[in-house]
């Protein structure tokens, strides 16, 4: 195929390395990195011996192999070296492609293309054009089309830096002989061709353009040929812009809002924030609800409970928030956790866009402490509600109080601690007996007795069973302990309508449920006027 396309003068081989001298002597100007595959060694040893040549210039060689053939060393190479710019031409191709005849020829299979028309040999010339500028650009623009990535290829940091200080895009365009209007023609004619030949489009095309480009190897067809040649213009218009930097080109437009250009179809056009294409495809890694709770042991249970009720191992559903203590100042930490990033606002005002998609702060604490004992609830959620809106309003941002209120839930335990609202006494024994080789000097009748006492009394946490004892209860080696019977009961809820079901099940369900019906949709918030 590789043949046939030569021979039609629709992709020529970039340069051929001959065995003897063909052209003049070239030598190279500025020291060049000593690093290098192959390939590059082979054409700079060329280069520097007069052994190559252009055979887009010379007539068809018809002796010219294309393939190994029995008997060939296994280092047999035909001398011919294709750039990967050339590859930009093949969509232009498959018309011709398709009509393809394949012929027996002695003991192997020939392929023949029929003679292309007018249109498609003055493409395949367009093509090479490009090709050849864009070779002779990339060393300079490629290595960061990204510019939150270096990527190198035979040079070291050094050398490419050193490089770029020294390039001068108005020279460079005089020796190529490019100007800066077919530089700018051809970036937005590949940039069209890409937009009508990419089987992606929206957020999946412009998540893939934030791809790495060694990431691009998994991609096939029309979807590879499509962030090619956007790659191509993307060299080509920094070359542009460099030259606009220079004074000698005039600014590339305004991309409009409300209509399609090609200048939407670069690289380097991100209207969206990564976030932002993630959430619109329900890929968010962000959780939609952090599960605030107290301690070690629920802290520990909260994905346990989540895998016995067989739920999906997925961050960005839920994660859990340890807040170590009822007494602790929320209102910054659930601030952080639940307030929205806000965007753009729509032109017609009623609206933010979001840049990540709506987390919501569901607490599960003890009913005590200066925040949620009974009676306080209510003023805590207020405060951290209160703190989201402030975080909106430093974004110059502001929203309904019904949208906020979505967005904080605070749930208390029945009982004064997580582990008497859970566990009976006996259950609660057995669990410490299981972690402390001493328990106070107490038999397990004593143990269970203290342990009644310290509920009664309400308001009370467990570690009041143990506070005056030698050594302290390990709060983890305990849930650890206490898990077995927590999971016997969800498994008797399971199948027993009369069970009653564990408070913390109701929560991580709770939890599933929110998760799920805030995982997919895209969020904008309802925008509000000032009040201040």
């Amino acid at each position: 195929m590789l043949r046939e396309l030569y021979r039609h003068n629709l992709l020529v081989p970039f340069v051929y390395v001959n065995n003897r001298r063909v052209g003049p002597t070239h030598t190279a100007r500025e020291p060049e990195p000593r690093s290098g595959g192959t390939l590059l060694t082979e054409l700079r040893y060329a280069r520097d011996r007069r052994r190559l040549s252009d055979l887009s210039v010379t007539p068809f060689k018809s002796r010219l192999r294309f393939e190994s053939r029995r008997g060939d060393s296994r280092h047999w190479w035909n001398g011919l070296i294709y750039s990967w710019h050339q590859l930009l031409v093949l969509p232009r191709l498959q018309p011709v492609l398709e009509q393809k005849m394949y012929r027996r020829r002695h003991e192997s299979w020939t392929v023949r293309l029929p003679s292309p028309d007018e249109f498609v040999l003055h493409e395949a010339l367009r093509f090479r054009r490009i090709a050849i500028n864009a070779t002779a650009l990339e060393a300079r623009y490629l290595p960061n089309l990204d510019p939150e990535w270096v990527h190198l290829s035979n040079a070291e940091p050094t050398e490419w830096e050193r490089y770029r200080e020294t390039f001068d895009p108005v020279a460079v365009s005089n020796i190529l002989g490019y100007t800066t209007t077919q530089a700018r023609e051809d970036a937005e004619f590949l940039l069209h061709l890409a937009y009508s030949i990419d089987p992606l489009s929206g957020p999946w095309s412009q998540l893939v353009r934030r791809s790495r480009r060694d990431s691009r190897q998994h991609l096939k067809d029309a979807a590879l040929s499509a962030i090619e040649l956007r790659e191509t213009a993307e060299i080509l218009l920094r070359y542009y812009e460099d030259l606009v930097d220079r004074g000698a080109a005039e600014p590339l437009p305004e991309i409009p809002r409300m209509a399609w250009h090609p200048l939407m179809e670069r690289l380097s056009c991100r209207q969206d924030t990564l976030d932002q294409n993630l959430m619109r495809l329900g890929l968010s890694p962000h959780p939609r609800v952090v599960l605030a709770v107290e301690g070690e042991t629920e802290e520990m249970h909260v994905p346990k409970v989540w895998a016995a009720l067989g739920y999906p191992e997925a961050p960005e559903l839920m994660r859990v928030l340890k807040l170590g203590g009822v007494d602790r100042d929320l209102e910054k930490v659930a601030a952080l956790a639940a307030a929205p990033l806000v965007g753009t606002k729509a032109p017609d005002g009623r609206y933010w866009s979001l840049i990540k998609p709506p987390t919501r702060l569901m607490v599960a604490v003890d009913p005590e402490g200066k925040h949620f004992a009974p009676g306080k609830v209510e003023k805590t959620r207020t405060q951290i509600i209160n703190e989201i809106r402030a975080v909106l309003k430093a974004q110059g941002a502001q929203t309904t109080d019904s949208e906020l209120d979505e967005l904080v839930e605070i749930r208390t335990w029945s009982q004064s601690c997580y582990e008497f609202a859970h566990f009976t006494d006996e259950e609660l024994a057995d669990g410490i007996m299981r972690v402390h080789a001493t328990v106070g000097g107490l038999a397990r009748d004593g143990l269970v007795e203290s342990i009644a006492r310290t509920r009664s009394r309400g308001h009370k946490d467990i570690k009041e069973v143990w506070s005056q004892w030698e050594y302290k209860v390990n709060k983890i080696a305990m849930a650890e302990a206490l898990w077995p019977v927590l999971e016997r009961k969800i498994e008797h809820a399971k199948v027993g309508e009369a069970v009653m079901i564990p408070e913390i099940v109701n929560v991580v369900q709770h939890v599933y449920w929110t998760a799920q019906r805030w995982r997919y949709p895209s969020f904008v918030l309802t925008a509000e006027p000032d009040r201040s």
